[in-house]
């Protein structure tokens, strides 16, 4: 059940029902409906409603009043109705930012598992070096499962968080992770003998164990342990197919049936699909690597050094792994693992940079057990909760390990052993000799990368980027917003709308336009930008959120007569130009050229006070917000 289908059909059930609905659009904050019968509608019983704002007939059709989260709302009545358009804008996202964004959601809420099984790691480490326990101790063993669940069973674990994500019934997410790890997919699927090969004598060279009723299962050689990235996909394949059973399975038969379907239709599409992506991206991975270092060492270092990272968020940097440790099982040496020595050491750097710049007490709680977990190469409570949300600090991360690994192939340093951390710099130590050459190199690299990381975090951080404990938050002073356009202001109660002149919609000024240019009334970041143009959102970098709207009704022009000079997501100056409107092209058209200025979370102030003066000027004096004794309350928390 999605989280507004009572609503939805609350608001169905009184304008008539499903089939009285001929079409339905949403703007920025309420429904319009075009209805067959427009007597069938139960007006009062919605205006008494808590969660409808208000709702009226207005330019022929039935307006809704819900508020900024109506595009929900649309989605579960457009979804039972069948009726179509919607009039909405998105912020926009790269695939890059929409991937980062999922992963860090996905993998906040088991920060504080992974950092327990780092510690647990680093203290089996100490143990173990020291001489108190062997590895074959009762000890060892059990301290080594207690540290290594968390990563061998992670799919498990990410199976829920994203299937919570993706609005999956998370159980079915964590069975989907659980088949990834079920020991006897390894035990079955990757055998000593292979029934045939696939694309023989290529890179691409895959041998096939076994078949899924005759398709070729290209199972990867390490199996789906320790993964991120694979999962997510699954789960989030599984969330389309289980939306899809919602719609065609009976009610009576969906509990026992939904579940079923979808793990019976998703896993076989995850383990055909997912398979063969993953052991083309290794296949060119290692053969990138190993063709790149034939040519220059030293530009390897840098490209290693550089993508270690990203691979390890992805689970792809195993192929590089399988070179070293190759390399190391057939000559005792090897010149890949030093190329991404530094890398838990620059991701260590950033989260000391962080501690010490951010108010949040939080922050520093977590920072402390993540920095020794890096150091003992546990870098992932450093990844997902302190670089990766903002995404210079893992560039600069990346850019600390790549000047580390140039200085380690600068002078031809080699590893003799399989080991990382603060307990990795023995491996530097050449057993033949006992030179301690590349142990000095290994240290010195590190110190540079912790540098560089450090620096370029420490000097670029910004208050905007930091998450502040309510009980931190600065005290915000009174705000002043400034006319986005010269005219006659008046107080928002007389404007032509009643939705707006009722104040449901909170706080604000109607202004009479004398100019053709609108600008930012403050600066800000644009949050919505209306097709057409005829309504912005703008979020101050205090958290005030301001809805600037265009005329009534005028979301109907679709477009005409505006000209957007800004996108979502931008950040904007006060005073900055965001739209050019032809108002007279407006008025011909017959519609009020009215703009209005509101502002939505009006509760988070004590009071709002209009300028008494009745003309303005772009830029003059409009509004005053003050908040409530002096600091905002938690809603005014933003982050960009």
């Amino acid at each position: 059940m999605g989280k507004y289908q009572e609503l939805s059909k609350f608001i169905l059930e009184n304008i008539g029902g499903k089939d009285n609905v001929l079409s339905v659009t949403h703007c920025m904050t309420r429904l319009r409906f075009t209805l067959k019968d427009d007597s069938k509608v139960n007006e009062d019983i919605l205006k008494k409603s808590s969660e409808i704002m208000t709702a009226q007939f207005a330019g022929g059709r039935f307006q809704v009043v819900i508020g900024t989260h109506v595009s929900d709302v649309y989605n579960e009545i457009q979804g039972v109705t069948g009726a179509d358009k919607v009039e909405t804008a998105e912020v926009k996202k790269t695939g890059l930012n929409r991937l980062i964004e999922i992963i860090t959601k996905v993998i906040t809420p088991v920060l504080g598992i992974l950092t327990a099984s780092g510690l647990l790691q680093g203290i089996l480490a100490l143990l173990t070096i020291t001489n108190v326990i062997d590895v074959n101790d009762g000890g060892y063993i059990v301290l080594h499962a207690m540290g290594q669940a968390v990563f061998y069973f992670l799919p498990v674990v990410l199976g829920y968080t994203s299937a919570k994500a993706f609005n999956l019934n998370p159980y079915v997410g964590m069975m989907l992770g659980a088949t990834l790890v079920i020991p006897e997919l390894m035990t079955n699927l990757v055998t000593d003998k292979a029934l045939y090969t696939l694309f023989d004598g290529t890179m691409f060279s895959t041998p096939v164990y076994n078949t899924f009723f005759g398709i070729p299962i290209l199972f990867p050689p390490n199996g789906y342990q320790y993964t991120v990235i694979p999962v997510i996909f699954i789960t989030f394949l599984g969330a389309k197919v289980e939306k899809i059973l919602k719609k065609i399975v009976p009610p009576l038969l969906a509990h026992n049936l939904n579940s079923f379907l979808t793990i019976l239709i998703t896993f076989p599409l995850a383990i055909l699909i997912i398979g063969p992506v993953t052991n083309v991206l290794s296949s060119l991975i290692s053969a990138g690597v190993s063709g790149l270092y034939e040519v220059s060492p030293v530009i390897t270092s840098v490209v290693v050094g550089l993508l270690y990272q990203p691979l390890v968020i992805f689970g792809l940097h195993w192929p590089m792994s399988a070179i070293g440790i190759n390399n190391l099982a057939q000559y005792g040496v090897d010149y890949i693992f030093p190329m991404s020595f530094t890398a838990s050491f620059a991701q260590t750097a950033v989260v000391l940079a962080v501690y010490l710049k951010t108010r949040s007490r939080n922050q520093k709680a977590l920072a402390i057990p993540a920095m020794i977990s890096g150091l003992f190469c546990i870098i992932e409570p450093a990844i997902y909760g302190f670089s990766l949300p903002v995404k210079k600090r893992f560039a600069f991360s990346m850019i600390g390990g790549a000047v580390g690994s140039l200085i380690i192939s600068i002078f031809s340093v080699k590893m003799y052993a399989f080991a990382f951390g603060v307990l990795g710099f023995v491996s530097f130590i050449n057993p033949a000799n006992s030179s301690l050459g590349g142990l000095y190199v290994a240290i010195f690299a590190t110190i540079v990368t912790m540098a560089v990381s450090f620096s370029l975090t420490f000097f670029t951080f910004k208050s905007s980027e930091d998450v502040v404990d309510e009980e931190t938050k600065p005290l915000i002073k009174q705000q002043e917003i400034l006319a986005p356009i010269a005219g006659t202001m008046k107080p928002i109660s007389f404007s032509a709308d009643e939705t707006f002149a009722s104040k449901t919609m909170g706080e604000g000024v109607v202004i009479f336009p004398t100019g053709s240019k609108v600008v930012a009334p403050a600066a800000g970041v644009v949050t919505t930008v209306f097709p057409g143009g005829h309504a912005l959102g703008i979020t101050t970098e205090k958290g005030t959120e301001i809805l600037i709207h265009i005329g009534i009704d005028t979301v109907e022009l679709n477009g005409e007569g505006f000209e957007v000079q800004v996108e979502v997501g931008a950040k904007v100056k006060q005073g900055q130009l965001l739209v050019n409107v032809d108002f007279e092209a407006i008025e011909n058209k017959g519609y009020k050229s009215e703009v209005l200025v509101v502002i939505l979370n009006t509760d988070n102030f004590l009071d709002i006070i209009l300028e008494e003066k009745t003309t303005v000027k772009q830029g003059g004096k409009m509004l005053t917000l003050i908040p409530f004794n002096g600091k905002a309350s938690s809603d005014m928390e933003v982050s960009y």
